[in-house]
């Protein structure tokens, strides 16, 4: 009884939903199937109660040594008999080659299993079986042995008769059109093999996988990226058909002697199945399920066939090895709903629908997990007491949100079974905005990882940090840009890379001449972090350029002048320049000239310096060990002390306040004392002239001796003895002159803070 409209859309809609979160792509996301045997048989391989049941274990036994399972050799020794003498290492080494000899020649044809009597009368212990037909027959014989199991009789397998049989089907095999030495891939040598290849890895014996089956197909047409999806897809849905067709007995099915170049396995009258001899590789043939039978409506055409059959007696029902996307449509045709399966434009009904919960799931999916991730970056960030920019979190949830949706688009579209065209067109799509998406939030993701570690690194006393972070930054995004057009290539497998890196191999001469100077700075950033010439903030001077350092990149250095224009320069010319690092200076000159009047009197000379030289001792910031205060220089119109000391300071600004605090002192001693500060002056005398009577004239010899005797006054009282030589310098710590009851430095006009 058909169901209400209202009530046959609720279930196709569930399982719609459902699918989403569960939406294999490829044949290793598909659960395995039970292990059944290749050929079906219900039999039992260890027994051997009849001729059939021999050469069924012989038969396929081999056909699993020959897939490479070489575990089930001994199972296949013992349908021979080789004597009772033959025991151990021996017995395995001649059976073995014994097995393969009989192997091979009943690969070589085509018998029907049924023709090997099953029933046998009691009384009969040797039956001769005849396998194949006409003139590629060849008469095997079995004998019952006291044990009561069928072997092979050893005049069946001694080399005389293996030598002929042998000789018999090489004179049978038919003559084989085009050329005869064409080497072929073992596991796909004959149709025989082929399907038993193909049934084999569905089945997952033997150790082989679901994805190996995909060997078996013709895929050419198809590209590469399709290979797992859509082709595991057709895979399953061709083993669904299989196991609902008929039970597959290999030795029905042509083997090595088979000379056409295409054999039809089954034809029913919604469709076929074809294997078709291909060149898979240069040089390699094998046979293969057509292009023909794999194509969507062929094979939905065989399903709709065959989805109310039972499975053959004997194997597992592999509906339920189904992709998601054939177990809907099987559900939606057994539904029997005609507006779901009708097909107005290019896809059905209940594909539209799919696709439209697709679309609004996906959606929804993305916006709330970037909800989730963007509460839980700014959580980080309020741990770490780092304020997260608005607008930076922003950029990076809107391309989260677009990478999720797309990706969550590219899973369900595996979901309905979509034609090959349409799917591959969407599925590059995807693929390109998910890509696309992801690249574009890693990026704003290293601007978020940038912001972090540049305000950790702003709260420590070390600059190489300051330096490090913004080349570190630089370095993930164009690693992270590489990486990106790399797996986008990746994606687009009608692409001929090799194509192109030739073409860049034309231009190699040219590209390397472009890239020489890119190359040069490069290295010169990595000799900057290494050597660490300079620091964020240091003021140097780089040829003519002089100023703060503001930034390292990868290419250039970024230079902020005093006329606060911004200079980059590429730093191969940085690390090959002179670097003059202001910066690092531990010390900071004064020099300069204290221009006092004439008349001022040694004494207050010699007490002006001494205080000088107590200001720079008691000063915090000036430098102890090193300083000269001396008369130095007669100039025009003044007297010149020359005032040489260093500031210990680490920057600029510092060094103003305490050159300012210094001088002040200077003007405040020099009032103390009572000296006086020359300035520039020209002084004008009238002379008149006089005669000889008003004034008389010193004899030269007279003006000298006097200048002798006052120089010898002077010395003797300044300086000492003829002979006394005065000590070097030597700097002190404490004041040079101790005053009795006054701590140093109260009289001498320091303004201490």
């Amino acid at each position: 009884m058909p169901l209400p409209c209202q009530f046959k859309f609720a279930p196709i809609c569930l399982v719609l939903v459902l699918s989403l979160f569960w939406a294999p792509v490829g044949l290793a996301q598909d659960s395995p199937a039970t292990d059944t045997p290749t050929t079906g048989s219900t039999s039992s391989l260890a027994q051997r109660l009849s001729p059939q049941e021999t050469v069924r274990t012989f038969f396929d036994a081999m056909v699993a040594v020959d897939l490479g399972n070489t575990e089930r050799l001994e199972e296949a020794i013992n349908c021979l008999y080789l004597g009772e003498e033959l025991v151990g290492d021996v017995r395995i080494t001649q059976g073995t080659e014994l097995a393969n000899r009989l192997f091979k020649i009943l690969n070589a044809l085509e018998f029907k299993m049924d023709s090997v009597p099953d029933v046998v009368e009691e009384g009969v212990s040797n039956l001769d079986v005849v396998l194949g037909s006409g003139d590629q027959s060849i008469t095997l014989t079995l004998r019952r042995y006291d044990d009561g199991l069928w072997r092979f009789h050893s005049s069946t397998v001694s080399e005389e008769k293996l030598d002929a049989l042998q000789e018999q089907v090489d004179e049978a095999k038919p003559e084989q059109e085009g050329e005869t030495t064409a080497q072929h891939v073992e596991q796909l040598k004959s149709p025989r093999a082929a399907v038993s290849w193909f049934l084999n890895c569905m089945n997952e014996r033997e150790g082989l996988t679901r994805v190996q089956a995909l060997e078996a197909m013709d895929l050419s047409s198809v590209t590469t990226a399709m290979h797992a999806s859509w082709g595991g897809q057709q895979a399953s849905i061709l083993k669904f058909i299989l196991d609902r067709w008929k039970l597959i007995e290999l030795s029905e099915l042509p083997g090595d002697n088979y000379t056409e170049t295409s054999y039809i396995l089954f034809q029913e009258p919604k469709g076929r199945i074809v294997l078709q001899r291909n060149e898979i590789e240069e040089g390699l043939w094998g046979w293969q399920f057509s292009q023909a039978s794999l194509d969507e409506k062929n094979l939905e055409k065989l399903q709709d066939a065959f989805m109310d059959r039972v499975v053959v007696e004997g194997l597992s029902n592999s509906e339920d090895t189904l992709p998601i996307a054939s177990r809907i449509r099987l559900f939606v045709r057994r539904l029997e709903i005609p507006l779901l399966m009708n097909k107005p434009l290019y896809l059905e009904n209940w594909q539209w629908l799919g696709l439209f919960l697709v679309i609004l799931f996906g959606m929804i999916v993305s916006r709330i997990v970037t909800f989730f991730l963007s509460r839980g970056l700014r959580r980080w960030f309020n741990e770490a007491k780092i304020h997260l920019d608005s607008k930076l979190e922003k950029e990076f949830a809107r391309p989260i949100r677009i990478a999720l949706m797309a990706w969550f688009w590219l899973l369900g579209l595996h979901v309905l079974q979509l034609p090959l065209n349409a799917l591959e067109i969407l599925r590059i799509a995807a693929i390109g905005v998910t890509t696309v998406g992801a690249i574009w939030a890693l990026y704003k993701l290293i601007d978020i990882g940038g912001a972090y570690m540049a305000k950790r690194a702003s709260k420590t006393d070390n600059k190489f940090d300051d330096l490090f972070v913004p080349i570190v930054i630089r370095s993930l995004k164009i690693t992270l840009i590489i990486l990106g057009l790399v797996t986008i290539s990746q994606q687009q497998d009608r692409w001929d890379l090799s194509a192109i890196l030739t073409g860049l191999g034309l231009g190699g001469l040219a590209f390397a001449l472009a890239a020489k100077d890119v190359v040069a700075n490069f290295f010169g950033s990595m000799t900057i972090i290494v050597d660490r010439p300079f620091e964020l903030g240091d003021w140097v001077t780089i040829g003519d350029v002089d100023g703060n350092v503001e930034s390292v990149g990868i290419r250039s250095t970024r230079i902020r002048t005093f006329y606060n224009s911004l200079i980059t320069v590429p730093n191969a010319d940085v690390v090959n320049s002179a670097i003059d690092n202001w910066g690092k200076r531990k010390y900071r000159r004064i020099k300069t000239n204290l221009s006092i009047t004439y008349d001022t009197p040694p004494e207050k000379i010699e007490a002006f310096c001494e205080a000088i030289r107590e200001l720079i001792r008691q000063h915090p910031y000036t430098r102890k060990d090193y300083f000269h205060v001396y008369l130095n220089q007669f100039s025009a119109s003044s007297l010149d002390v020359l005032l040489y000391c260093f500031l210990e300071t680490p920057e600029w600004n510092t060094e103003l306040r305490e050159r300012h605090r210094l001088f002040l002192d200077i003007l405040r001693v020099a009032k103390e004392l009572g000296v006086e500060f020359a300035f520039p002056t020209q002084t004008l005398f009238m002379r008149e002239d006089q005669s000889p009577e008003h004034g008389a004239t010193q004899q030269p010899d007279a003006a000298k001796k006097a200048g002798v005797m006052a120089a010898n006054k002077i010395t003797r009282e300044f300086t000492g003895p003829p002979g006394t030589i005065p000590p070097p310098v030597h700097f002190k710590h404490k004041p040079y002159y101790e005053l009795e009851g006054e701590a140093p430095g109260e009289n001498s006009g320091e303004n201490g803070e």
